[in-house]
């Protein structure tokens, strides 16, 4: 079977989502620093978190538009709802972006977004068009590993979000719905995989 390098390219990058790495506190202070003296720094900061502080893939984020994010008096909203045609499942759901941390970058962000006529996209490329969910994707993964983040994808700022949501305390139910998971056994999945949260988990029992 025949696969073009634009399909290869797609698999190594969906390979890498499966295995993404989560970012500890230090290592997510890290990434800011290294995003806070990049080039369109305002922008990726809010990508970046957007993924960490409100479990977006990166699906969802590369398909958002700027009244998804903020009211009709211009205030930025506390809750986006997100439209079946930007979630996997196909279906809406609500995603939350009240944490401080992501509204002060968004804030900074939207103060020096230029309006692009024709263009409704939050985010767009340098070339001033809309990222597609791959291109999103392929920078995303350029930029954790210009900071030194190797084994990271796109996919690590949703895992690490679900990480600390569990070390905060909150049951895989509330995760479920957070996530946006049809099935809480995909919830499971991210318990399995976080030791730090089982040991808690054994010792509150």
């Amino acid at each position: 079977m025949f696969f073009s390098p634009k399909s290869l390219k797609r698999m190594v990058i969906m390979s890498k989502q499966g295995k993404a790495s989560t970012l500890d506190q230090a290592q997510h202070s890290a990434m800011l620093q290294f995003l806070s003296n990049s080039r369109h720094s305002e922008r990726n900061k809010a990508i970046y978190l957007l993924t960490y502080r409100a479990g977006l893939r990166i699906g969802s984020v590369a398909g958002l538009r700027l009244n998804d994010v903020i009211d009709s008096s211009g205030k930025l909203k506390e809750v986006v709802n997100l439209h079946s045609s930007i979630v996997k499942g196909g279906k809406n759901y609500a995603a939350y972006i009240n944490h401080p941390e992501l509204r002060s970058a968004l804030v900074d962000f939207l103060r020096i977004r230029r309006d692009r006529k024709g263009v409704d996209a939050l985010f767009m490329s340098q070339k001033g068009t809309a990222f597609t969910p791959n291109s999103l994707s392929h920078l995303m993964l350029k930029l954790y590993g210009s900071a030194g983040f190797e084994q990271a994808s796109s996919h690590s700022g949703r895992r690490s979000f679900a990480t600390n949501i569990l070390r905060s305390g909150v049951d895989i139910v509330a995760l479920k719905t957070l996530m946006n998971h049809s099935n809480i056994a995909t919830t499971a999945e991210y318990v399995s995989h976080n030791e730090e949260y089982l040991k808690q988990a054994i010792l509150g029992a």
